[in-house]
């Protein structure tokens, strides 16, 4: 009995050890408005700044200071949750005794329910506050990267902007000229024609400039509910300007329907414009003939939009396959990656920073497809 006794305290030691050692802390609560805790571990006073005395005792509570944006939000999860016994995984602020608010990771579960159906939760809590902060680096670090290259990009493609340019300005010129001469000699119907000329190219000159003025914005750091369809039709009127210079076309194929995405538009915008032009230069580079085009597809699955971008290039060579998306990895025979040798990293790094994937494969029998996926808005759901 002597034996079976010290047993059971060396695991209580033990498991004491463990609570101490844990960065965070442990806890069992009831499901009930603001958690009420019936056990917390000590590192609970390293965390909140109350001890594990007064959580227990119920003086305070959990939600009490967990912060007044959060709290109804993570009431919900956590019902939602553990209506179906499953466990949960949260991030979410708190705001201390003492000092500024911090960002915590919650798991738990239900262990247990009352007679009258309360669950009981068991979990663990832990500081995330600096993991938070450095994210936050990363992305804005990130995101001025992108700047970066989409300038670049732009810089790339001045001449065929240029080109683009000039064709509406050279029209605009000659009109002019003619509306003069009309003026002159009281032509009035003909000078308006004329005049509805002069306005046509000028819009048509005045829509390359804010493209090239949108692609150059610094990012909104903001995911907003946005028409693929015309995020699509935008960027192929874009990319369609050095198509042109290429003698190459872009077949945009969309299904007639398609619901909003949550995206930044501008980052993925930029994303498309460079499987594009690597694909065009791969298609030149395998001295496809004039008039080839690249495909920019969409395709609904589920709750899923796969944006798709298929050349008629040489396909990724076996050699580029482990550092295709590695920075300053270039590859000007298979157009893998253009300008700086970051167009790759830097989308694979956007699209995961939307939730989705960047990949490609090789196509049958020539050319390679890239594809990324971007998640349905919440209010498409619905």
């Amino acid at each position: 009995m002597t034996q079976l006794t010290n047993s059971h305290d060396n695991a209580n030691d033990g498991l004491q050890t463990l609570f101490k050692n844990l960065p965070g802390m442990a806890y069992r609560c009831l499901n009930l408005p603001h958690w009420p805790m019936s056990f917390v571990s000590e590192g609970c006073e390293a965390l909140c700044g109350y001890s594990s005395e007064e959580l227990e005792a119920q003086t305070i509570l959990w939600g009490d200071f967990t912060h007044r944006h959060d709290v109804a939000e993570v009431d919900r999860q956590v019902r939602a949750a553990a209506d179906f016994d499953q466990p949960f995984e949260l991030e979410y602020r708190i705001v201390p005794r003492t000092g500024p608010h911090k960002w915590v990771w919650e798991r738990g579960r239900v262990v247990a329910r009352l007679d009258d159906g309360t669950a009981i939760i068991e979990g663990f809590i832990t500081d995330i506050t600096s993991l938070r902060h450095a994210k936050r680096m990363v992305n804005e670090q990130r995101e001025q990267l992108a700047h970066v290259e989409r300038l670049n990009t732009l810089g790339e493609m001045t001449a065929a902007i240029a080109h683009e340019l000039n064709q509406p300005l050279t029209a605009i010129a000659m009109y002019s000229k003619s509306a003069k001469l009309l003026a002159q000699q009281g032509q009035q119907q003909k000078l308006l024609e004329v005049i509805d000329k002069v306005a046509q190219q000028s819009h048509r000159a005045g829509a390359v400039i804010e493209r090239m003025q949108s692609m150059s914005y610094q990012s909104s750091h903001q995911q907003d509910q946005v028409n693929p369809t015309d995020l699509l039709k935008e960027i192929k009127d874009l990319a369609e300007i050095e198509a042109q210079v290429r003698h190459f076309s872009i077949d945009l194929k969309l299904p007639q329907h398609l619901p909003l995405i949550s995206c930044d538009p501008i980052q993925i915008q930029q994303v498309i414009l460079n499987l594009l032009r690597n694909g065009m230069q791969a298609m030149q580079t395998n001295q496809c003939a004039p008039g080839s085009a690249i495909e920019l597809m969409a395709i609904l699955d589920q709750q899923q939009l796969w944006i798709k971008v298929t050349d008629q290039g040489a396909g990724i060579a076996d050699s580029m396959a482990d550092k295709l998306f590695l920075a300053f990895t270039t590859n000007k025979q298979t157009g893998a990656t253009a300008g700086m040798g970051l167009g790759l990293t830097i989308g694979k790094a956007i699209i995961e920073a939307h939730g989705g994937r960047l990949n490609y494969r090789n196509c049958k029998p020539n050319g390679a497809q890239f594809f990324f996926n971007l998640s349905i808005a919440e209010q498409a759901h619905a």
